[in-house]
């Protein structure tokens, strides 16, 4: 059977607001984007003081869903049940939605797994406003969406066959981070840690050696008015590459946006070209790819830098391999910190440090890094298989079928 429909504010709060009078001297939990991955899950949990926390953030409370706003990390996500929480009270980046269920009519993890579906991430898409680049979902879309309400029981019956399912999901992603956990660890094992430098290899900024040459340029995509809008978009064409189509060192021109040839002569910047290295400076920071020649030219978005290099010098791979270190990971998130959205341009990247190793040590690493993409591919298949699985139960769930 199919469920009754309802509007999401007759049995939830959207974006509640903190309440008057209250002791500005406790502890809160601070959340910023980079705190909620894209599997549903709470990664770091700050603390600070509400007093000195309260302006310029979103408010919300344990037990509360969040969910991105801003593209990409809504369409990736971004979204968490917080029953974790380790205060009552938290606050976090304007870029959150807050939904807050009313618990005699509405599940907390029914209502996240209703919000951290296909479904609603595709209709919240459709329904986002704003430049292609700093896209929002408006809180009128939630305050006007409508959810399938079953009763509370089943409800709560529903969140646990998908709270289990999403358990059998995690150990097949669990598969493919073992590959990337094997090129970091080759990685290490060959050229030590970055931060130590123990074998003594060169260390410039990345300045330095666009300087020398070993780097050719760094560029991103167009901002202001130059900017694509959407309705320049076509289903054909050159791909315009936002963070939001990265994933594992891949693009996925399924999910691309296409501008039409034209285009190469009307912008200014942020042409890309096969072999080039993609770094994501803003909103969603570190994802890395190696360009492939399924296109001559890509164009890049004020999201996306890309690396061109001189390949006698360095590698490509090498170059991702070294910004995928949790050294620099953490590097880009210490320097990208934002009151609002993570953010790191390129004049900052310029200023970061790169080790080079020798052109003749990088192409050792080369056949480990062959031997990590072969494997991951394979565990890729599984998990689209899972990922399937998951939303084909999802949906079943919604509509009553379970």
């Amino acid at each position: 059977m199919s469920w009754s429909l309802v509007k999401l504010t007759e049995v939830a709060e959207v974006n509640p607001r903190l309440p008057k009078n209250i002791d500005e001297a406790q502890e809160v939990t601070f959340l910023p984007m980079a705190s909620i991955s894209e599997q549903g899950q709470v990664l770091e949990q700050e603390k600070r003081i509400l007093g000195e926390t309260r302006k310029g953030f979103t408010y919300f409370e344990k037990n509360d869903v969040v969910v991105a706003k801003i593209t990409p990390c809504f369409e990736n996500g971004k979204a968490a049940y917080l029953d974790c929480l380790e205060t009552q009270i938290g606050f976090g980046t304007t870029e959150f939605h807050v939904i807050r269920a009313d618990i005699e009519k509405l599940d907390g993890k029914y209502l996240f797994y209703l919000v951290w579906n296909k479904w609603f991430r595709h209709l919240g898409e459709r329904n986002m406003s704003g430049s292609a680049g700093q896209k929002r979902v408006p809180s009128d879309f939630l305050k006007d969406l409508k959810i399938p309400l079953p009763p509370l029981d089943e409800q709560k019956r529903i969140a646990a066959i998908l709270d289990k399912a999403d358990t059998i999901r995690r150990k097949r992603q669990q598969a493919i981070q073992l590959a990337d956990d094997f090129l970091r660890s080759v990685f290490l094992d060959m050229f030590g840690d970055p931060v130590t430098n123990s074998k003594g290899w060169e260390v410039k900024t990345i300045s330095q050696y666009i300087s020398d040459g070993v780097i050719m340029g760094i560029q991103d995509g167009n901002h202001g008015n130059d900017h694509p809008k959407v309705s320049d978009f076509v289903s054909n064409g050159v791909p315009f590459i936002a963070a939001n189509v990265v994933r594992k060192g891949k693009i996925l021109f399924d999910k691309c946006y296409y501008l039409a040839p034209y285009w190469l002569d009307k912008l200014r910047i942020g042409f890309a070209k096969p072999r080039d290295v993609l770094l994501t400076h803003k909103g969603t920071l570190g994802l890395t790819a190696v360009l492939d020649d399924s296109f001559d030219t890509y164009i890049f978005s004020p999201q996306t830098t890309y690396y061109r290099l001189d390949k006698s010098r360095i590698l490509p791979e090498y170059l991702k391999a070294y910004f995928d270190t949790t050294c620099f990971q953490r590097l880009m998130v210490k320097e990208g910190k934002q009151s609002t959205r993570a953010y790191i341009g390129i004049t900052r990247q310029k200023d970061l440090p790169l080790m080079l190793p020798p052109i003749a040590e990088q192409k050792k690493f080369l056949k480990a890094y062959g031997l990590a993409i072969s494997a991951e591919n394979k565990s890729i298949g599984s998990k689209l298989a899972n990922e399937y699985l998951f939303n084909s139960l999802s949906q079943k769930a919604f509509a009553g079928e379970l």
